[in-house]
């Protein structure tokens, strides 16, 4: 009997969410600010992406990459997708 093998791939996401109040030494303004960051770990490396309502209470900036391991940066667009995607279930 031939001996078979399987391979296992795990991709892991986690998203972190504060709200930091006025003048806080992170942001400075007069409103509370809300800040997220998206993890997401791979095989080939990790990808960060943070996100917050900096400049406009209430109305969420883009979610712009912060550190992506070299082999992800060609699948950046999708894994924007998954921080707006868990972004969209944290509400």
């Amino acid at each position: 009997m031939k001996e078979t093998t399987s391979e296992s791939k795990t991709i892991e996401a986690n998203l972190e969410q504060r709200v930091f109040p006025p003048y806080d030494d992170f942001h400075g303004t007069p409103h509370a600010m809300l800040w997220r960051r998206v993890t997401i770990t791979t095989p080939q490396g990790v990808a960060a992406f943070e996100q917050t309502d900096y400049g406009h209470p209430g109305r969420l900036n883009p979610w712009e990459p912060r550190g992506v391991a070299s082999p992800l940066t060609v699948r950046l667009a999708e894994l924007r997708g998954v921080a707006e995607a868990l972004g969209a279930i944290a509400g």
